[in-house]
């Protein structure tokens, strides 16, 4: 007996289409982030009449801005590029003192 498909979403489709999701998200959390910015980021004339930012708007950039960073995991330790770990470090010395070697090899046989 054949039974029916079920119903849902598999495991597969949810990983498959969570990069566009979560760029869906990030573009709806930036749509927000725009409509509260002018009511953060009063313009000086603005201030200088006394007005002030509304705390509203405030509490909704604060919550906007912390998903963002969630979703770019930007609470993550990041790896930094700039500064290679042990391993390559001793990889880049054995590449130097060979070519140095090689180097050294090709200056004497000129000499000679």
């Amino acid at each position: 007996m054949n039974l029916p498909e079920q119903a849902g979403i598999t495991e597969t489709q949810v990983a498959e289409s969570a990069p566009l999701v979560r760029a869906l998200a990030v573009q709806r959390l930036e749509m927000l982030w725009r409509a509260c910015e002018p009511h953060i980021n009063l313009p000086q004339e603005q201030l200088d009449a006394g007005f002030k930012p509304d705390p509203r708007f405030i509490e909704a950039g604060i919550r906007v801005t912390d998903r963002l960073v969630n979703l770019y995991q930007l609470t993550k330790p990041q790896h930094q590029m700039s500064e290679p770990d042990a391993v390559s470090r001793q990889d880049q010395r054995e590449l130097v003192r060979s070519r140095l070697l090689e180097l050294e090899q090709k200056v004497q046989n000129r000499v000679s």
